[in-house]
């Protein structure tokens, strides 16, 4: 009797230390790779305000992007979606008509990610999957579980940028930064060798204003694999994506792609 008792206890003590399972499904606010790598998210729900401006800004500085759309702006804007994956970037799940999905009925969750997925691969070719950011980046256990059994892990953000606010502590007046030091419109650079270029010498340092102090702020925040979120439907995003793309490459982190910063 005994031995059994110590059979029984070892057997509950393993499953204590060893947890709930690797593929358990928990919301993704943090990369899984080098500790000087972000990835820049950007949620598209139904306004385009910014879409265009941002894609040609992410194209003349060779930044890789994660964009979360949702089915209602895809079928809007099939063009700038079609063009979202044409350029590199990825695109991603964000429900189909931006419900609050915490605490929704199951066949809610999935109508939203199948009609959204759809509506992807229409645009584009590809799925949506394998992540999907809910609205507001709020999930329950039920949301991410479903999510995943569709085949999806739950993306929210480790640093917000703010843009999606009404007022900025900003004047667009003050809006100039340094130029990067080469312009080159060789296609066959890569994304990090591109990075390494635009990275900024000391004695280049941008003059202070408030647009940059509002970025440093930004960059101030990242931890390991950072995830910045910001938006495709507001002006402010104008104001501050290019700033902050600056310093973050002028502070040696590398912006990377989410199927590189996150491992499964």
């Amino acid at each position: 009797m005994k031995r059994l008792f110590f059979c029984v206890l070892s057997l509950l003590t393993g499953c204590a230390l060893l947890g709930p399972p690797a593929d358990a499904p928990t919301t993704i606010s943090l990369g899984t790779g080098s500790r000087r790598q972000v990835m820049f998210t950007f949620d598209a729900r139904e306004s385009d305000t910014a879409a265009t401006a941002v894609l040609d800004m992410l194209h003349r500085y060779r930044v890789p992007a994660a964009f979360f759309v949702t089915g209602q702006f895809v079928e809007q804007h099939p063009d700038l979606t079609r063009r979202m994956a044409a350029e590199g970037h990825e695109v991603y799940n964000h429900s189909y008509s931006n419900p609050l999905l915490r605490n929704a009925p199951e066949t809610k969750i999935i109508e939203q990610l199948r009609r959204a997925d759809a509506a992807i691969v229409r645009a584009t070719g590809h799925s949506s999957k394998p992540f999907f950011r809910p609205a507001y980046g709020e999930a329950d256990e039920n949301l991410r579980r479903v999510a995943f059994r569709e085949g999806y892990r739950v993306v929210r953000w480790s640093v917000e940028s703010g843009d999606w606010k009404e007022a900025l502590a900003i004047q667009a007046a003050t809006n100039k930064v340094v130029s990067t030091t080469t312009q080159s419109g060789d296609s066959s650079f890569t994304f990090v060798e591109k990075q390494k270029q635009d990275r900024l010498p000391e004695k280049d340092a941008l003059p202070p204003n408030p647009v940059l102090v509002y970025a440093t702020n930004i960059v101030q925040r990242y931890q390991s694999g950072a995830i910045v979120l910001f938006h495709v439907g507001y002006t402010n995003t104008l104001q501050i994506l290019e700033p902050v793309i600056k310093v973050t490459r002028g502070q040696d982190y590398v912006i990377v792609p989410m199927r590189v910063g996150v491992k499964p």
